[in-house]
């Protein structure tokens, strides 16, 4: 890949965190709130599928846009609950990191949107709001490895390692 290439999808991939990150920021809480008799429901008989749950009335709208401006997301956003990690934080404010590759219409892949899910395993409840970042894989395997490591630097940069928070 040439350096404009790579500069390219840098910066198309964050420019996409950033706008997941003001989406989130923009309706996480009216979502809950709208839905929260189902989640209650939900949580009573299978717990962590309520979150799920939430993620996907979070962000179906999301995905939608993306894909209106000629991005695909595989697996849907945020991802898939086979190809998360939890490893972070007590009970009370668990952390599950989601993701998924981003491609342009051509299949061009650029790299991964990571969704990290705060969620309470007490109780239903949300401790924070779901946050965003970018990575620049896109094999399965290394994007495992990577958010089991990085941390970003701030919410509005590329990761790519750093340190481990377990």
């Amino acid at each position: 890949m040439n350096g404009l290439t790579a500069k390219f999808h840098e910066t198309t991939i964050n420019l996409l965190a950033d706008y997941a990150r003001q989406y989130i920021e923009d309706n996480w809480q009216q979502v809950w709130e709208r839905h929260s008799p189902e989640l209650e429901k939900i949580y009573e008989r299978g717990g962590d599928s309520a979150y799920g749950f939430f993620c996907l009335k979070l962000f179906q709208p999301l995905g939608e846009e993306f894909a209106d401006a000629g991005f695909a997301s595989r697996p849907v956003l945020p991802g898939t609950f086979p190809q998360s990690e939890e490893h972070w934080g007590p009970w009370e404010d668990r952390e599950r990191r989601f993701w998924s590759v981003i491609s342009l219409a051509n299949g061009r892949e650029l790299g991964a949107l990571v969704t990290r899910v705060y969620h309470d395993h007490t109780r239903l409840r949300l401790p924070r709001p779901p946050q965003v970042y970018a990575v620049g894989e896109t094999d399965p395997h290394l994007i495992s490895q990577a958010i089991r490591i990085a941390i970003p630097v701030r919410e509005g940069s590329t990761a790519g390692g750093g340190g481990n928070d377990e």
